[in-house]
């Protein structure tokens, strides 16, 4: 499965270390590969330079020929490899499964950590663990073979007793730390143990490890749940194995509120009316739904590690088949980066509105989307470093990825994600680099370490003008599509109560006209209205046609309301895009706009076609169809997959939350749940596709889309007309020349715009909302704040003094952005003013030479 290189002495550190197979000249990889001598015992080793390998990965002759020389006496060290693997899969999932599911002692340990001292113990295990990993790093302990495993060793144990005496409070943390010990342990296996192995053997062998263990668990879970004898069928998922949940966790609701004991039927299952006072109220009901979610977490763990282990063996299998050389894997990877950044975009921009029907798992897939573009973000600066960027082809698919992940817009998010990453990380650096000065082994005088130096020189040629003016929009967005969400809700909940006494007949078409009229605004998304349809129409229908054929009826109503809108938005453009700088705005004369375009026009139901159609956002996408004026039918046809993709899922969830669930609340809750997220992941898939299949047609089609055409002249005219301007603009924006006193207002906008914007997130992850109420589509305007209403008065969806000083600051840095914007467009007009007015340079040489 495996193969493993010879180990020799590790550099000074006087313990053995794995064999560096990997060095550097001249700025490129080389390869040392192992040579089997006819005369001596053992391997020898020759270096390949990078210009010379056929192929580093998978499948080259070099790999394979390498492969086959290793000698037979490797055998036992190609098992043990296997079996490191195998384990690395293995130990973590049994592991959850054993230590907090219903199948092994979560219940207890849940129970037996429900205490506020043992919290508080888990902090300072949080901080130390923290300080420890600053101390590793400044100290240089993970360079070393000896002394890397011990030191990650103490880091995860101290991670993981604090995510135990944590649980309590975060019910998921240690369950999802220990099994991301998995990925932790195959990287430390592919660096330490395994760095001459190909990536298919590696990959493959840890595709059929998971695979492995997920049919393990898959088997044990079933077993275990069909033949337990923990109620009478079971462990199953019914109203019985739910009661005994509650049962079991009665020690549980004792200590999870500080106010004393909770009883679940007389505090938490809805039946009587929760206290009059709002914090009371508020308290209660986040103790007990802190409660269930253990519980809940305890019965599911086994679901949630086979999920976790089919992820690791599907990533796998798609690495293992990667084909590539060293240009074709940074290609590779820029392609991906692009492609995942666009899809996780538009999952944080589904999760913003799942919040109307579930605030939990609005803020689960919120986190989720949050998390996971934050690691792509980290991992492609790490595989892509700005040599080898430089190296990649000018040409083709290459230089358009190259701009796209160099771009500001990139960059921006970058800051966006990790913004307060980056100082801290600089400064621990140069900590590092104190610390092996003092110790002897700098090599340099820099402040910085060769990794710390590398960083801070990239970060010196950013244009940090535009890319905090963009942050700044971005900033500025994220604002409006959460304040655009909770406006959105409050109409269609007023919606909701004033069609209550309206004919059955007449609500049909009064949903169809508010549909379309809400899908032409541009910061409405379809889920909402789709909900709101699934709501209206749901719940009147169970007092005619029934519940199921109204779900059925509303989810053809919004597929009318949404190709209907696909036709007014595209009148929309249509009218738009007679504007030339309209045209110019969206790039029609540019590849990648034109490759969309290439793929729109396809007849039919291409599947590259239906993923921009459906998995783009509503309003841009029909709009820019408009602009490119294409065929109206073929775009309709296009966009009829969106009914099994999005319409039928969220109209259910909008119907299910008008349903009488008392019977069955918590299935029906899961089924919404599931609904939901569904849609959001198939939007999310339908992003990827479709940025995938547009890197695809550029890659194949670049140079018939780079020819320029008859029809955009003029925008081309325009844009030679305004190169001047933008030259002009560059100019005075570069951040060398700005003066400071410039620099601290687009500073200190996009400072606060960050602030900001993470206070507005954090009522996606918080159980108790900061800035905004909790408000969903179903919720009563004119009801209590303790049955998250709003009293009667929309205002009060702002929480106070957080939420209203919030609104404040952002109009502040709203403010601070437009002083930025009107100084730089004046100042870039007076430098255009000088330059029109200085004789141009070819004038001037041509003047001297004819003197």
């Amino acid at each position: 499965l495996a193969q493993v290189a010879p180990r020799r002495p590790g550099r000074g550190s006087g313990c053995d270390g794995p064999m560096n197979i990997l060095g550097r000249q001249s700025g490129k990889l080389n390869s040392v590969v192992p040579v089997v001598s006819e005369d001596a015992v053992g391997p020898m080793t020759k270096v390949v330079p990078a210009s010379s390998r056929e192929d580093e990965g998978p499948g080259g002759a070099q790999t394979q020929a390498r492969d086959k020389e290793l000698p037979d006496e490797n055998g036992g060290p190609r098992i043990l490899a296997s079996l490191a693997i195998f384990l690395a899969c293995a130990v973590p999932h049994g592991l959850a499964v054993g230590a907090f599911s219903l199948m092994g002692h979560g219940m207890p340990l849940y129970i037996e950590v429900a205490h506020v001292e043992l919290n508080l113990l888990g902090d300072l295990c949080a901080i130390v663990a923290l300080l420890w990993l600053c101390a590793s790093f400044i100290f240089d302990f993970h360079r070393k073979a000896c002394s890397r495993i011990p030191c990650a060793g103490v880091l995860f144990g101290l991670i993981m007793l604090a995510a135990i005496l944590k649980s309590s409070h975060y019910p998921w943390a240690v369950v999802l730390f220990t099994l991301g010990l998995t990925p932790a342990a195959l990287l430390e296996i592919r660096v330490s143990f395994c760095p001459q192995v190909t990536r298919t053997l590696f990959y493959r062998a840890v595709c059929l490890s998971a695979m492995l263990t997920m049919l393990a668990l898959v088997i044990s879970w079933v077993y275990w749940t069909f033949t337990t004898d923990y109620t009478s069928t079971g462990a199953q998922w019914s109203a019985e194995t739910q009661a005994q949940l509650i049962e079991d966790s009665r020690p549980l609701y004792d200590r999870m509120w500080s106010g004393g004991a909770l009883d679940y039927y007389r505090d938490c299952s809805g039946t009587q009316a929760p206290p009059a006072d709002e914090k009371l109220s508020t308290e209660i009901a986040g103790a007990c739904a802190l409660a269930k979610t253990v519980w809940f977490v305890i019965w599911v763990v086994p679901f949630v590690a086979i999920m976790f282990s089919f992820l690791i063996a599907a990533f796998s299998y798609l690495i293992s088949r990667l084909d590539m050389d060293e240009d074709c894997k940074v290609v590779t990877i820029l392609k991906w980066f692009i492609c995942l950044t666009a899809s996780l975009i538009m999952g944080v921009y589904i999760s913003l509105y799942a919040a109307g029907v579930n605030v939990y798992l609005a803020s689960a897939f919120l986190a989720f989307f949050a998390c996971a573009m934050l690691t792509v973000v980290v991992y492609t600066y790490k595989e892509v470093s700005p040599d080898v960027l430089k190296q990649v082809s000018h040409q083709g698919i290459a230089k358009h990825l190259r701009n796209a992940y160099s771009s500001d817009w990139i960059r921006a998010i970058g800051i966006g994600s990790v913004n307060v990453m980056i100082p801290i990380i600089i400064v621990i650096d140069r900590l590092r680099q104190y610390v092996r000065r003092c110790r002897g082994i700098a090599g340099t005088e820099d402040v910085h370490t060769e990794h710390g130096r590398m960083l801070v020189g990239e970060l010196a040629k950013w244009n940090w003008c535009s890319v905090l003016t963009k942050a700044n929009i971005l900033g500025e967005l994220f604002f409006t599509l959460v304040l655009g969400g909770k406006l959105t809700f409050m109409l269609f909940s007023w919606l909701n109560v004033v069609l209550e006494k309206v004919q059955f007949g007449l609500v049909i078409v009064l949903v169809f006209i508010v549909g379309i009229s809400m899908f032409l605004l541009p910061p409405v998304p379809g889920s909402a209205v789709y909900i709101f349809v699934g709501i209206v129409i749901g719940k009147q229908a169970q007092n005619s046609i029934g519940f199921w054929p109204g779900v059925v009826l509303g989810s053809f109503l919004g597929l009318a309301g949404k190709l209907a809108a696909c036709v007014g938005q595209y009148c929309i453009g249509y009218f738009l895009g007679k504007n030339v700088q309209v045209q110019k705005t969206i790039g029609v004369d540019k590849v990648p706009t034109r490759a969309i375009e290439q793929i729109l026009k396809q007849r039919g139901l291409r599947i590259g076609k239906v993923a921009i159609l459906v998995g783009g956002p509503d309003w841009p996408t029909s709009v820019t169809c408009g602009i490119l004026r294409l065929n109206i039918p073929q775009m309709l046809l296009g966009t009829l997959p969106v009914f099994l993709c999005s319409i039928a899922p969220q109209t259910l969830v909008g119907a299910l939350l008008t349903l009488d669930t008392s019977s069955n609340a918590d299935l029906w809750s899961t089924l919404q749940s599931a609904a939901t997220g569904i849609a959001a992941l198939a939007q999310a898939a339908t992003s990827l596709i479709a940025a995938y299949e547009i890197t695809k047609t550029i890659e194949r089609d670049h140079q018939a889309l780079a020819e320029p055409r008859e029809e955009h002249k003029q925008v081309e005219e325009l844009t030679q007309k305004q190169a001047a301007y933008k030259k002009a603009y560059d100019e005075v924006t570069k951040w060398e020349t700005l003066h400071p006193w410039r620099k601290a207002v687009i500073g200190s906008s996009a400072v606060i715009q960050l602030v900001v914007g993470f206070v507005f997130a954090a009522d996606f992850v918080l159980f108790e909302p900061i800035c905004f109420r909790k408000f969903q589509i179903t919720s009563d305007i004119h009801a209590p704040f303790v049955e998250n209403g709003l009293e009667g008065n929309v205002l009060n969806i702002v929480k106070l003094p957080v939420g209203a000083v919030n609104i404040i600051f952002f109009a502040i840095a709203v403010l601070l952005h437009v002083i930025h914007s009107k100084d730089m467009a004046r100042a870039a007009a007076a430098r255009l003013r000088e330059q029109l007015r200085e004789p141009p340079a070819a004038e001037s040489i041509a003047a001297t030479e004819t003197d």
